[in-house]
């Protein structure tokens, strides 16, 4: 993410408005997807639930910037429909999860997928993958620390919403 708003920014100094505004709009996604993923994150872990006063208004905050900066390129409808297929793919998998088992995975883990699969799907959809190995890889090697510390059993609820907006952040950063 930090080369591509360098590369933004270069090319807007260069007297490319649109790259300037798209450098302006990925370092506000950035910062707002930070903000609001701590939050998240804090109240996942204390109270199991991620509301949708903070993951309904990531959709305008994430999502609507992220198509002005496909539409503000030369590819636009691609990169545009990148973006779309990835929130959809995302929100679905954790649909079929959350329908497979209901204790499994929480309404506001699928509300959440949707956003966190536009941002991942910004990149490539190599990203995609990318990001959902992570988010699993964390979340399941800290259900096993918990099981072999025996401070958790099989039947015990994790919060998964810091492992998905970790996942997500780390190939946001260090994309696929």
């Amino acid at each position: 993410m930090l080369t591509i708003i360098a590369d933004f920014a270069a090319r807007g100094l260069s007297g490319d408005w649109r790259a300037g505004a798209s450098a302006l709009l990925l370092v506000w996604v950035l910062g707002y997807f930070l903000v609001t993923a701590w939050k998240l994150w804090v109240i996942d872990v204390r109270e199991h639930r991620l509301p949708d006063r903070l993951v309904l208004p990531m959709y305008a905050g994430v999502g609507a910037p992220l198509f002005a900066v496909a539409f503000l390129g030369s590819n636009t409808f691609n990169d545009a429909r990148e973006i779309a297929y990835s929130g959809v793919l995302m929100t679905g998998f954790y649909w079929v999860m959350r329908l497979a088992s209901r204790r499994a995975l929480g309404f506001g883990d699928v509300k959440l997928a949707g956003v966190l699969g536009m941002l991942l799907g910004f990149f490539s959809p190599t990203n995609l993958l990318w990001g959902n190995v992570l988010i699993f890889l964390f979340g399941g090697l800290w259900a096993l620390t918990l099981v072999l510390a025996r401070r958790a059993n099989t039947k015990t609820h994790i919060a998964f919403g810091p492992f998905m907006l970790l996942g997500t952040a780390l190939a946001v950063f260090f994309p696929a």
